[in-house]
């Protein structure tokens, strides 16, 4: 069986121009600190890393857990009260939808989602462009900070106790090549931040990725 897997923002969703300015939004609303916006000097990329880390670095030693809370829930409210008013500004990457219906309809393939933002918003994301979630394995920064536990329950929930021959991990930042190759998963680049040895633009060239993956027949050129 074929693991399919996924992150969210900026491989299936366009989120870059509006998700970290809300992030940062909502710590400095609730916690009054700044964020680096340099996301690759956190430990864990991931919501819950990342505040995790800003939590320990500004000492807040006391309510904690109260405190996350808080920065979680005021981030999610603005991303749906910014889903609600510019609802054409959350787009799929070009082919995302598409590209995930031709996995789920291989019964020799199972397909993933496991991002480094926290659930309701990662779940909010998808459904808004039509990515249907109840068929996918997913998981988040809500269940683990760190990225390759978020995969591993992931591929866990997708799984379902069914053996696995490959998996491959489609992602956008350079924590997710890292996570991948400490997995040893495939890795396919989505965009442009990565360079790596596989990687599309967008998901729009279906068949050249299933080619790719090995899951549709090569097409002869003539």
């Amino acid at each position: 069986m074929h693991l399919v897997m996924f992150d969210i923002d900026g491989t299936l969703v366009d989120s870059a121009g509006f998700d970290g300015e809300l992030y940062a939004q909502a710590v400095r609303s609730v916690l009054k600190v700044e964020v680096d916006r340099n996301w690759d000097a956190y430990e864990h990329v991931s919501d819950r890393g990342v505040l995790e880390q800003i939590l320990r670095d500004a000492c807040f030693d006391s309510e904690r857990a109260e405190l996350a809370a808080g920065v979680q829930q005021r981030f999610v409210t603005l991303v749906g009260d910014y889903i609600e008013r510019q609802p054409a500004a959350v787009r799929e990457i070009p082919g995302a939808r598409v590209l995930v219906e031709r996995l789920l309809s291989m019964p020799n393939v199972r397909v993933a989602v496991a991002t480094g933002g926290w659930g309701p918003t990662g779940l909010l994301k998808l459904r808004h462009v039509g990515i249907d979630v109840e068929r996918l394995g997913f998981a988040s920064s809500s269940d683990a900070p760190a990225r390759v536990e978020i995969m591993r329950l992931a591929a866990q929930r997708a799984m379902r106790g069914a053996p696995v021959t490959r998996t491959t991990y489609f992602g956008d930042g350079p924590w997710d090549r890292r996570a991948s190759a400490e997995l040893e998963y495939d890795f396919v680049a989505v965009g442009t931040a990565v360079r790596h040895s596989v990687a599309y633009a967008d998901l729009s060239a279906t068949d050249t990725i299933l080619e790719a993956l090995g899951l549709v027949p090569a097409r002869r050129v003539s």
